[in-house]
Parts: C-alpha cells; structure tokens; sequence
C-alpha cells in the first residue's frame, strides 16, 4: 500500500546522536517513544497489553450498530478519503486521518473500552485506532503495532496526570489522548526525538478542549472528543515528521513528576469494563446483581423503592429514562435498574428498549444520593452501595462495592474474554499471519491482529 501524496513515509530516520529536548521523565518518554521494542518488553505487560487490544477489538465489533459510527464513517469517507487505512465499522477504506477519527469514535461508541483511574479517561480508545491507522501507512507489523500502542498508554497517561494536575476544569479523554495519539504515530513513524516533541506540542496544541461534564449533563455524541483526539494526534506527528514545528508541550514544561509514576509501566493500571456505559454507573451494576441474587427474579412491580449510594461525580450522570444510547451510557440509574430487573446489562440495553414502560416507572421510584466518603475516595477508587425495598416487606442491599475489572482484579482478564465471546460467539476473526504487514488487511483482519496475542519479535 502506497503512501498518500506527498508525504514521504520514512518520514524522519532517526538519529541516535539527536539532543534530545527534554530530560527528566519526560525526556524518558521520549526514549520510550523512540526506542522501545516489543521483544525488550517484560512478558507480564505484553500479555496485559494483549488482553487490552482483545478487549478494544471487541468493543469496536459490538459497537458497529450504535448511530454514531454510521455517521463517523461516512463523514470520514466523505471528507478524508483515501486508501491507505480500514474504517472498521463498515469496511471502507480511507485515508489515515479519516481511519483514525472514525474508528476511534466506534472505539468509544458504547463507552465500554478500558480506562485508568488517575487520568478519568480512556486510553486505549484513542491509542489504538491512531496506532492502527498509521500501522497500516507504513505496513507495520504485529509486534511494531503492539509497541506503539504501548507508547501510547504510558505517554498518554502521564500526559493526563498532569493536565488534570494543571488545569482546574475536567477535560475528556481527547485532549489529552491527542499526545498519546501522536505517540504511537510517532513511535511507528521513527521520529527522532526533537521531532517528536513538536509532535507532541502540536497535539497538545490542536487537540480537543473536551469538557466532558458538558456531556455528562446533556449526553450527545460529542462524548470525551475522542476520534478528533486521535486525528490531531496522528496528523500532528505527520507534521512534524514534515518539518512542522511546535511550542514546547506542558509535559516536557512542567512535567510529571518521576513520584507520580508509581509503576514502571502505568498500563497495568487499567481497568476494563464489563457493561457498556459509563465507568461511574459501573459499581452500581454490580451492586444491583448482587441484589438481584439475594432477591431471586423481581419484577418492577416488586419494587417499592430503590436508593443508589454512590460518589459525587457519579450523581452527575443522568437519573431519568434515555432517548438514545448517549442518554443510556452517561446513566446512573438505568442500566441498574436493567441489572436488577434481568440479571446483566447487555449491549442491546445500551443501544434500545428505552420505552419500556416497567423500567421507566421503576426510574420514578429510584432516588439517587451522594456520599462524602465514597466522594473522598474518587478517582482512585470508585464505590457504590444500593438499597432495594419491596413491596413484600424486605430491604435488600449491597455495598459499597466496585466493579469487576478494576486494576489488580484476579479476574481482570476475564472481563476482555467474556466480552470478546459475547462479540464473536465461536466464531473469532482470523489470526494474523507471522511477521505480515498490516497495510493489506481488510477489517476483520485487523480485529483479527488486535484480538490474538500478539509474539514476542
């Protein structure tokens, strides 16, 4: 597969004698960007990273019927064509920038896709439709794909620690995830160091404001500005490669301190998401089954009145029936009332059925309550209790508890299986042939790389 005109894909040889323009952490991800390769990587974080690709490659095969991957799509066809990358969703191919938009707008379309609790986001969800489009561009390999993905997740999350550090406002998973973007793109491209750093600063520069709270007050699909995060940072680093130049990034300024990054590798800090929608509505779903089996089968009828305790930013989410999907997943209520009242929360929950009149006055008799400890305790841990009433005479509760997938869970991996047989049944995509290239495969092919474990090079 040919470059797209004009650019020139060795895009920047890489000078192992180039001064770099920071030290520090920084100037260590800067190392990492440049220098890192999957066989140097301990087996431990290549198997976590597997089970974080199998888990995306998962979410963007459930995720391709949700409204607004259709319109990602087309306008990306419409608007960014080209050859050179895979939209997902429908199979078409585009251009990079409209690969990497798209895909990752079905990458967090259900917002099931994984995320870490210090940077209130998501990280693979912009990472690797970025790293996947420019893989692609320049016919990486499993293993290149799988080593810039990782780039991504440890910049991107120090990227976030020190945004939120810095700035008082929350801002979505796309502004910060723009650094993490052109990262990976970086890391595929072979950028020197000084080059990546202007790919940085235009990122960061370029990249989404995303105030996310907008959304979580009125859900609409602009969600956490995720695919314009991955297309700034993956243009960025096409800049730069180009000779685009860029102010020096906040994180190379002021970066994060060598003290905030707790673990050699912040990626296995990650959570993943059992239920499609958001992470805060996450520990009531869990708190509601574990209701659900105390209680045997209820119907709404049953219910006399239900309470969820929970911290303050999960209180902002919406408490009323959805519309739409958008609605259902920044909800803290109803995808409880799904798990109570059915034993899970399935994709289909999450994507219709928001007219069903028992769930709906059920809604009506759910209060929704806050709670200073558990707000405390936010965003390093995430709890929520629930209290359920019924009309026969019985209170049934439980909690505080969080959700399944949480870093250091025993059955963390677990929750990626699951979801990947929910998405494929017996049926998974084709495993990717050894040492291939990826600027050839269709969309399946691609899920197909993401989903099987990827072999040390």
């Amino acid at each position: 597969m040919t470059a797209a005109p004009g650019l020139t894909t060795g895009l920047s040889t890489k000078e192992a004698t180039a001064a770099g323009p920071a030290t520090g952490p920084a100037g260590a991800l800067l190392d990492l960007v440049t220098d890192l390769r999957w066989a140097d990587v301990p087996a431990h974080v290549r198997r976590h990273v597997d089970t974080l690709t199998t888990d995306l490659a998962a979410v963007c095969r459930a995720g391709v019927d949700a409204p607004a991957t259709a319109i990602a799509a087309r306008v990306a066809r419409a608007t960014m064509p080209g050859e050179d990358a895979v939209l997902l969703g429908t199979g078409e191919r585009c251009s990079v920038l409209g690969a990497a938009f798209a895909n990752a707008v079905l990458a967090n379309v259900l917002d099931q896709d994984d995320g870490h609790p210090l940077v209130k986001g998501h990280p693979g969800a912009v990472v690797v439709p970025a790293a996947l489009a420019v893989g692609q561009l320049v016919d990486a390999t499993p293993d290149r794909l799988a080593a810039a993905i990782l780039v991504g997740y440890e910049v991107g999350i120090a990227a976030a620690v020190r945004q939120h550090e810095r700035w008082p406002l929350y801002h979505g998973s796309g502004s910060w995830g723009a650094v993490a973007a052109a990262s990976a793109a970086a890391s595929l491209l072979g950028l020197d160091r000084r080059t990546v750093s202007h790919a940085w600063g235009l990122a960061e520069y370029h990249g989404p404001v995303a105030l996310v709270m907008r959304s979580v007050a009125q859900p609409a699909m602009t969600k956490d500005g995720i695919g314009w995060g991955a297309h700034a940072g993956v243009a960025a680093a096409l800049l730069a490669a180009e000779g685009f130049t860029a102010t020096p990034s906040q994180l190379e300024q002021d970066p994060v301190p060598a003290s905030a990054r707790t673990e050699p590798w912040q990626v296995l800090r990650t959570y993943l998401k059992p239920w499609p929608c958001c992470r805060w509505a996450q520990p009531g779903i869990a708190a509601a089954l574990e209701v659900a089996t105390q209680a045997g089968p209820l119907r709404a009828d049953d219910v006399e009145s239900l309470e969820i305790t929970t911290f303050a930013a999960a209180a902002e989410l919406q408490a009323t029936p959805p519309a739409d999907t958008e609605q259902a997943q920044y909800n803290v209520v109803w995808p409880v009332l799904w798990a109570l009242l059915t034993g899970d929360y399935p994709v289909a929950a999450a994507l219709g059925g928001f007219d069903d009149p028992a769930l709906r006055s059920l809604a009506g008799r759910t209060t929704v309550r806050t709670d200073e400890v558990l707000t405390a305790q936010f965003p390093a841990r995430r709890r929520t209790r629930v209290e359920v009433r019924l009309r026969d005479g019985r209170t049934l509760a439980a909690g505080p508890v969080t959700s399944p997938g949480d870093p250091g869970d025993p059955g963390w991996a677990g929750v990626a299986q699951r979801k990947a047989a929910a998405a494929w049944g017996d049926a998974p995509p084709p495993r990717p042939v050894a040492g291939a290239g990826l600027a050839a495969l269709d969309a399946d092919a691609l899920l197909g790389v993401l989903h099987h474990p990827v072999a040390p090079a």
